[in-house]
């Protein structure tokens, strides 16, 4: 029988994942202009915010440790600001259309920052372990470079869209390497193995 830790754990590492989710599809939405993608990241946003509001509202009355119990609410307050940078990109599709957001030439680079801040999401899932810390900090050091290239790039340019969806993704990966501290407290070892609780 899975204990009522185990159960808000399996809810907490899921919302993690399908916010990573969220991210990947809002930067596919981003790279081709699909409105259509960004409306649905949109109405999912919904979805994930009543799934985290339900967690938030157990996470006080688990038995468990209180630091299990406010990593747990900290971690809920990552997970919404994710959610909302998410959010803001697809917005900025939906915005845009029928235009592209990005000029050609950025696709490539947002799409690598997009690939390395759902990667760092993902990590906080239960694949922390898979790669080394030295491997985090190249994709850190990689994301940084990106976005000072980006920037560099659009000094002086009207393209305000473009410097705050770098920021985004910026403030994405940060709060992702934030909600892994965090997750660490949150989620018991056995579940982050995936071993039954």
């Amino acid at each position: 029988m899975r204990t009522e830790l185990g159960l808000a754990t399996a809810d907490l590492l899921q919302l993690v994942r399908s916010t990573a989710a969220s991210m990947e599809r809002a930067t596919v939405a981003l790279e081709e202009a699909d409105v259509a993608l960004a409306d649905e990241i949109v109405a999912d946003s919904v979805r994930l915010d009543r799934r985290r509001e339900e967690l938030a509202r157990t996470a006080p009355v688990l038995r468990a440790p209180a630091v299990t119990v406010l990593a747990t609410i900290h971690a809920l307050t990552e997970l919404e600001r994710l959610s909302l940078l998410a959010l803001a990109v697809a917005r900025t599709v939906q915005r845009c259309y029928p235009h592209p957001v990005l000029p050609h030439e950025l696709i490539p680079d947002f799409v690598e920052m997009g690939r390395i801040a759902v990667w760092l999401a993902e990590l906080t899932a239960g694949a922390g372990e898979v790669r080394s810390l030295i491997s985090l900090e190249d994709d850190l050091d990689d994301l940084r470079r990106i976005l000072a290239d980006v920037r560099n790039r659009c000094a002086g340019a009207a393209v305000a869209d473009v410097v705050q969806l770098s920021r985004h993704y910026e403030r994405f990966a940060d709060h992702a390497v934030l909600l892994g501290r965090l997750m660490k407290s949150a989620v018991p070892r056995s579940q982050a193995d995936g071993t039954a609780a």
